[in-house]
């Protein structure tokens, strides 16, 4: 049986799921098996019952099933019956690992003093590669010109005369105070340009939302106020709205936040994109630090107890 402690939603089958993931990545043999999660949760007492323990394990496991069809070539894991296996070189699947790492450890801005990397700002990153290669476009990041410093404001202002420029709309920024920009919820703009250049193409606005508080910012995001607020002319082009989080989301919760989000990005939808362009993730250096450091402190816990990677799975986690 693992030694990861058991989440501590341990009744709700999508922690499990990433519980058994987990798992497989810090097992020695790189697998994690129904047997497994049945021994933890009969040994921590959360159900009353096998039969409610084996319907829970059918559960996480049709879970797993799906994340694997929805993930495509980005899944770092096979399943072969109730077991999961870690893939060798998981390096090669940084996107599905950090997103599940994000999710999972609930990073929180008290530890950025731990590692310089900023997760959040990885995540943006990841989500925006991922827009990118859905519409098959261009884009442009907000979320590293927030706040109120010079440095801050010009890097802004530029970002708005940069999309106007490449977009062919909007005409310039709209000179005026500017005010808190953590209000616009605007991280991302992607946009698809016909060979003209002209306007009346597709532009996507996006949010990231990678904390637990997601479920509260799902229809935050508004682009025609960002527009009008940042532009100096009206825009022509229709604006689409996205959201982006490292979560999964329950098949009978999906059309409840996708309504809200318009066109919703869950962790499996961001892998499967952030794949189609996996040269430009794995150059990022940061999302395989941070992935590791989580591994040693979080899932690991000491070093020096962990169990050590075989030769033959290959994993990431060999850390020295």
């Amino acid at each position: 049986m693992s030694s990861l402690a058991l989440p501590y939603e341990a009744t709700d089958k999508l922690k499990l799921a990433d519980w058994l993931e987990i798992c497989a990545h810090i097992a020695a043999d790189g697998n994690s098996s129904s047997g497994d999660l049945e021994s933890a949760l009969k040994t921590a007492s959360v159900f009353e019952s096998k039969s409610e323990i084996e319907q829970i394990c059918l559960g996480v496991f049709s879970e797993l099933e799906q994340r694997a069809l929805a993930a495509g070539d980005s899944y770092p894991f096979e399943i072969n019956g109730s077991v999961l296996s870690l893939k060798s070189n998981p390096d090669e699947y940084l996107a599905y690992n950090f997103c599940l790492f994000l999710s999972y450890f609930r990073w929180s801005t008290k530890r950025n003093s731990e590692i310089p990397i900023n997760p959040w700002l990885l995540f943006e990153e990841l989500a925006h590669i991922a827009a990118m290669q859905y519409i098959n476009g261009e884009g442009i990041r907000f979320g590293t010109s927030r706040g109120v410093s010079k440095a801050s404001k010009a890097a802004f202002e530029q970002a708005i005369r940069d999309l106007s420029q490449k977009i062919g709309e909007g005409k310039d920024f709209k000179k005026q105070k500017i005010l808190a920009r953590k209000d616009d919820k605007v991280d991302l703009i992607v946009w698809k340009n016909f060979e003209d250049k002209k306007t009346s193409k597709i532009v996507m606005f996006g949010q990231c939302a990678a904390g637990d508080d997601w479920t509260g910012k799902v229809s935050e995001l508004q682009p025609s106020a960002f527009w009008r607020q940042w532009m100096v002319e009206g825009r022509v082009s229709p604006h689409l709205r996205s959201f982006y989080i490292p979560h999964r989301i329950e098949t009978d919760e999906w059309d409840f936040y996708a309504r809200k989000a318009d066109i919703l990005f869950d962790r499996c939808r961001v892998a499967y994109w952030a794949f189609s362009d996996n040269s430009t993730v794995l150059a990022n250096t940061n999302f395989r630090k941070w992935y590791l450091y989580i591994l040693k402190t979080d899932a690991l816990g000491s070093s020096a107890t962990a169990p050590k990677a075989t030769k033959r799975s290959r994993r990431s986690h060999d850390i020295v």
